[in-house]
């Protein structure tokens, strides 16, 4: 009775098994595809959104294949279709390890000890998601690393203002509690930067978005980017605040587009002017691997590095206990000739839905 029942069920179990390698092998194919359209359609607004998940598709082709390759081992009634299939999926994946590996490599700078001569400069870019800039983990987090510039977006400074001015404190706490002494605030109220360092000049230049349908009472479509010039003592620095729209429909795609435009060209007046490198540093709301963010790196002759040499999450979602599985690398910098890259690194959680990005970069004396 015993063995009967045995023979009956091992069948059953040998097709539940087969069915799961037929589903890795064909979820492996679907998910390197998926990855592989930002890289053979990188102007469509889906494909080019594709990049934000490249690591979640690389672990999910990489699971499949595995599962599949245990299949391998098992009878199929259509063998040569599932081992071509098992083929085309690892194939895919290798293929997109690859693009993506090259991807992250180019344009990309080695981090190395600041060298002799050079001016040492540590830059914080935090999208604080309208966290209050007065919270005490935030502050205690500015006073252990003691920055000489920061860069905040999504401020709300408006709302800001309105905080401090209830609480009976100084407006922007500039010199204080971590900040640097030289405050400047983007038209917009949306980007903030402290600087150790006077200014020299400053300018918000804005970009018009179209409202999508379906934005609600917060949501803004213009945005600016915030060039400052700063003395340093070793020659000027043009600073640039990162902030583009969000992506996530076409046409908030389209502004963020329009919005590299304007950093592109403001660059390259910068770069014209020749009395200083330049710094461009936020929340691009692009990762790495985006064929745009790439394209404005190499059009203007920006280098990058990334904390411990690949890109890393630094927009969660959900939960921050989550964020390697449920994150992006949007948080980036990028800089021209005459900015050593020393170190790049990460900051802890501070109640914002990004961790700081923390750059510490040489200024080479006389720039």
């Amino acid at each position: 009775m015993f063995s009967g029942n045995s023979r009956s069920r091992r069948p059953t179990f040998v097709s539940l098994v087969s069915l799961v390698c037929w589903c890795g092998s064909l979820g492996a194919l679907f998910s390197s595809a998926l990855g592989l359209l930002n890289f053979a359609a990188p102007d469509h607004w889906f494909a080019d959104n594709m990049s934000f998940f490249l690591r979640q598709f690389l672990a999910g082709g990489m699971a499949g294949c595995v599962a599949g390759g245990a299949g391998l081992l098992l009878r199929h009634k259509l063998a040569f279709l599932y081992r071509t299939l098992w083929f085309a999926a690892c194939l895919a994946l290798v293929t997109l390890a690859g693009l993506t590996a090259a991807r992250t490599i180019s344009n990309t700078v080695e981090t190395l000890p600041l060298a002799d001569g050079h001016l040492p400069l540590k830059v914080i870019s935090i999208n604080v998601e309208h966290l209050f800039l007065g919270d005490a983990v935030l502050q205690a987090f500015l006073e252990r690393e003691q920055p000489d510039i920061v860069v905040i977006q999504e401020t709300l400074w408006w709302l800001q203002e309105r905080r401090w001015q209830r609480l009976g404190l100084p407006v922007g706490s500039a010199g204080a509690n971590g900040f640097p002494e030289h405050l400047k605030v983007g038209d917009l109220g949306g980007l903030a930067v402290y600087s150790r360092f006077p200014v020299l000049n400053a300018e918000s230049t804005i970009v018009r978005g179209e409202l999508p349908s379906g934005s609600n009472v917060y949501y803004d479509a213009d945005r600016e980017v915030l060039s400052l010039t700063l003395e340093t003592g070793a020659g000027p620095l043009h600073f640039l605040a990162i902030h583009p729209d969000s992506p996530r429909t076409e046409s908030r795609w389209l502004s963020k587009r329009a919005y590299f435009d304007t950093v592109d060209r403001i660059i390259d007046e910068l770069k014209a002017a020749g009395d200083g490198p330049v710094l461009a540093i936020g929340d691009w709301n692009s990762s790495p691997w985006s064929g745009r963010f790439q394209e404005t790196l190499e059009k203007n002759g920006l280098k990058t590095a990334y904390p411990g040499g690949f890109p890393q999450t630094t927009r969660f979602f959900f939960d921050y206990r989550l964020h390697w599985i449920l994150g992006a690398p949007v948080d980036q910098f990028a800089v021209t000739e005459g900015l050593q890259v020393v170190k790049v690194s990460l900051g802890p959680h501070i109640g914002s839905d990004h961790v700081p990005l923390i750059v510490e970069l040489g200024l080479k004396d006389g720039q």
